[in-house]
Formats: structure tokens, sequence, C-alpha cells
């Protein structure tokens, strides 16, 4: 899993966002099950996945070329950053490259909150 420099993280997962983010640097599954990712797709016609806490434990999530956007307390929450990712490549002209645009976001940025 590639972690963006630019992760979102909801209010109600923020005092757990550092161990969240510290296990999926080092490859390892996070010891708390109940948060959701927000990361990039691997199909060309999807823009992104929302997989829980559960999913993330998966050795293919771990290892794969994804890329974490944002981390959630609650499937709404992620909805909500899911929401917040778009409106913003939106509103910088991106909708066209969407699928690039959140590849690359980020890149050279510090974390955020929503």
């Amino acid at each position: 899993m590639i972690l963006s420099d630019n992760i979102l993280i909801g209010p109600s997962i923020a005092y757990r966002s550092e161990d969240i983010l510290d296990s999926l640097r080092k490859q390892e599954p996070v010891g708390y099950p109940v948060w959701y990712a927000v990361t990039t797709a691997v199909e060309e016609e999807n823009l992104m996945y929302i997989l829980s806490g559960l999913e993330m434990r998966h050795t293919f999530y771990l290892k794969s070329n994804l890329r974490l956007l944002g981390i959630a307390g609650s499937r709404e929450e992620a909805g909500n950053i899911v929401l917040k990712l778009v409106q913003t490549g939106y509103n910088k002209g991106e909708i066209l490259n969407m699928k690039q645009y959140l590849e690359h976001r980020g890149d050279g940025c510090m974390g955020g909150r929503i």
C-alpha cells in the first residue's frame, strides 16, 4: 500500500490515526478492526474503494500498489471523504482526469483532516 502524503483523516478515527498509519507503513495488519480505508482502485473504470479494517488485514491490500487517500471511523465518514476528494478534484478542473489526479494527489503535501 502506498500512503499518500495528504491522507484525509475522519474526526471519529483521528485518535487512532497514528497507530493505523504506523501499521500500514510496516505493511502489518492494523490491530483495531473498526475503521475504513479510502484507496485508489485497481480497475480503470473505478476511482476508489472503501475497504473495511477487516478487509485491510488481507496481505493483498497491504502489499498492493493501491494509494491510501483517507481513513475513517465509519462507512458514512468514508463516504464523506470520497465526496471531498471528488469535489476537490472537480474544483481544480480535474474532472476528466480524476483517476490520475487521485493517484498523484498529495504528493509532497502534508496530511489533512476532514
